[in-house]
């Protein structure tokens, strides 16, 4: 409610309306450290962390019918229709490549971490498109190239990481 004054001091009164918020803190759990040493002054062999939700994507897909989706809407078919098949997929050895050079552990990573952690990486790229816009000239024909350029890829990183954030974080919500 609104001030009272009394007697110099504003006392705030009790009638205003009750506003119940409710948060969700992180549970803690004990586990047990694998990489603990009896030693002088260690700790004990168990600790106290965050607790963990185990995430299958690939379960998580099958249970929001995902490839159900992909397959009746005829992605797939376009996609052979273009050339496109597992067999060619796996003759060029796309697969193997992106294991190699380290894509698929970067994707698992991203799906463990928080979507709104994802999205909030995307602030800076967001910031960078619009220094390049601001701040690299347009005067010939080269420097606009480099401020355009700049101006996309900047643009193209804030998309894919704010989009992929809420992917990522809708695909971890319990239904």
């Amino acid at each position: 409610g609104a001030p009272v004054r009394t007697g110099g001091r504003a006392v705030f009164t009790a009638s205003t309306s009750r506003r119940d918020v409710s948060a969700c803190a992180k549970r803690k759990v004990v586990t047990q450290d694998k990489a603990w040493e009896k030693g002088l002054g260690s700790v004990g062999i168990f600790l106290e962390d965050d607790e963990k939700k185990s995430f299958s994507l690939v379960g998580r897909l099958a249970d929001r019918k995902v490839l159900s989706s992909v397959e009746q809407s005829g992605l797939l078919s376009a996609a052979e229709k273009a050339g496109l098949t597992l067999t060619k997929v796996e003759n060029l050895k796309l697969l193997s490549t992106a294991e190699k050079l380290g894509v698929l552990a970067l994707v698992e990573d991203a799906f463990a971490k928080d979507g709104a952690t994802i999205s909030s990486y995307s602030i800076p790229f967001l910031l960078g498109a619009i220094a390049s816009l601001v701040l690299i000239p347009t005067d010939n024909a080269a420097v606009a190239t480099v401020h355009w350029a700049a101006t996309g890829v900047c643009l193209a990183g804030f998309t894919a990481l704010f989009a992929g954030g809420f992917v990522i974080k809708s695909l971890q919500e319990d239904d």
